[in-house]
C-alpha cells in the first residue's frame, strides 16, 4: 500500500530551503530502519517495532508517511494524514470530510538538532492549509518528549490538552500525553511572520 498521501491534488515533492519532502519508497523503508530501531527513537514513537520485518510490514501499509531528504540523504520521516473532522451523528458527512490533518515526525538522531522537523512541519502546515484546505491541523506527543513539544510550540501550535497517564509505554509504564493544534485562521495570522 506504500505510496503517496491520498489527496485530490498532488503537491509532492515539496521543497523547503534545505529539504525535499516526498512520498516514501520501498528503499526508504530499509534505510529508515537504521534509525527507527534505535532506542532513542523508539522511546518517543507510538510503535515499538522489534524487527526489520515488523517495521517493513508497518511502513508498507502507510499512505501517510513522507520521507525527509537533505542533499539526497534520508534524515527522517513525517506523518501527514488528512482525515475527517468529528461531527455529531446526523451531521452532513460532507461538512466534516477531509477537514483535519495530523502531523508527526521522526528524525534520525544522526541529523537531530538541525531544525529539520520544524522546517518540514512548517512546510506541511502550508500544504494542509493552503493546498489541501483543511480547517485544523493536530499533533500529539508523549508529554516528556521535550523536543517534539518545542517544535509544536515553535510552529505556533496551541496546546489543547494534557492527559494523565493515558498511554502505556513499553519501558516507562503509564505516562502523560499532550495534544497541540492550529486552525486555518491562526495559520493565516502567523503566515506573514513565518
Amino acid at each position: 500500500m506504500l505510496g503517496p498521501v491520498s489527496l485530490e491534488i498532488d503537491p509532492w515533492p515539496v521543497r523547503t530551503e534545505r529539504l525535499v519532502i516526498r512520498p516514501f519508497t520501498p528503499s526508504d523503508i530499509e534505510e529508515a530502519w537504521t534509525y527507527r530501531q534505535l532506542e532513542e527513537v523508539t522511546t518517543w514513537t507510538g510503535s515499538w517495532l522489534a524487527s526489520p520485518d515488523q517495521w517493513r510490514e508497518f511502513a508498507a501499509d502507510r499512505t501517510d508517511l513522507l520521507a525527509l531528504e537533505h542533499d539526497g540523504v534520508l534524515v527522517g520521516d513525517i506523518k501527514f494524514a488528512v482525515q475527517d473532522g468529528w461531527g455529531q451523528r446526523g451531521t452532513d458527512p460532507a461538512a466534516v470530510r477531509r477537514t483535519e490533518a495530523e502531523l508527526g515526525w521522526t528524525i534520525d538522531p544522526a541529523h537531530a538538532g538541525r531544525g529539520y522537523a520544524s522546517e518540514a512541519a512548517r512546510a506541511l502546515l502550508g500544504v494542509a492549509f493552503d493546498v489541501v484546505g483543511v480547517r485544523r491541523v493536530v499533533a500529539h506527543a508523549f508529554a516528556d518528549n521535550a523536543p517534539s513539544v518545542r517544535i509544536m510550540e515553535k510552529l505556533g501550535m496551541r496546546r489543547e490538552y494534557t492527559t494523565r497517564e493515558d498511554s502505556f509505554h513499553m519501558t516507562r509504564g503509564w505516562i502523560d500525553g499532550v495534544g497541540y493544534a492550529m486552525l486555518a485562521r491562526e495559520w493565516r495570522e502567523l503566515a506573514p511572520a513565518t
